[in-house]
């Protein structure tokens, strides 16, 4: 495998039933191979611009996931330095405001509810780009603002936040994947694997009171639900 552009994709399904459908998310990668067969990558941005800190990606995932374009050259990089020590808060709201600007966007030309799934789909993806690159707290002031945007959502919408919730706790950042979570129970409240996430990520937080309640919540809908039951009794054993 040769030095250059490479691509990853990532799926995210919305809704359910007939009106399932699959949005796909590419992000662009310089990667460049090391002596020990591993791979060195870099993000791109839309104009192929390198942006974040470079990492290690062993062979075998590299092979698996990433695609080589041979078609697209990076450009010279004119990366944001994260840690230079910028007091001035106009400079890097600037800094912020180009960065976004050059993250890739899923160019949305829908209307109504399918162009607000398209945005928050778009704006999800930008501040999980920034948050992987180092720029964490412009990246967690996105994801948070992404729920609580004014939007009519429809119940089967609850799927977009509970996938967003399950990546973001994934990601280690538990007080906003609640916030995705809770998002996606207020469209539906009956739904026991929804209440069953909840707790966990209570639980992750350290807030027992909270996670027992989601839990019972959880049960109360499903009784059956056994991995709630598990749950509950591991906590009660403690």
């Amino acid at each position: 495998m040769t030095e250059g552009v490479y691509h990853t994709s990532s799926n995210l399904w919305i809704g359910s039933g007939a009106t399932r459908r699959k949005s796909i998310s590419k992000r662009y990668w310089y990667a460049s191979p090391r002596a020990d067969g591993d791979f060195e990558v870099q993000l791109l941005t839309s104009n192929l611009t390198p942006v974040g800190d470079k990492r290690i990606v062993e062979r075998d995932e590299f092979e698996q996931e990433y695609v080589f374009e041979p078609n697209l050259l990076a450009l010279e990089s004119h990366r944001l330095d994260a840690g230079s020590g910028l007091h001035d808060s106009q400079q890097q709201d600037d800094q912020t405001a180009a960065l976004l600007a050059r993250i890739p966007t899923h160019k949305a030309s829908k209307t109504g509810l399918r162009l607000e799934e398209e945005e928050a789909i778009e704006k999800f993806d930008q501040g999980m780009t920034m948050l992987r690159s180092g720029y964490s707290k412009q990246g967690r002031r996105i994801l948070q603002g992404v729920p609580e945007k004014e939007v009519t959502w429809q119940p089967k919408h609850k799927h977009l936040f509970n996938d967003f919730g399950r990546k973001l706790r994934k990601q280690q950042e538990p007080e906003i994947a609640l916030k995705h979570y809770l998002k996606a129970s207020e469209l539906s409240p009956n739904d026991d694997h929804l209440c069953y996430n909840i707790a966990r990520v209570y639980y992750d937080l350290r807030k027992m009171a909270d996670c027992k309640r989601w839990l019972h919540r959880a049960l109360l809908e499903n009784p059956q639900l056994e991995p709630a039951q598990k749950f509950l009794q591991a906590i009660k054993n403690r």
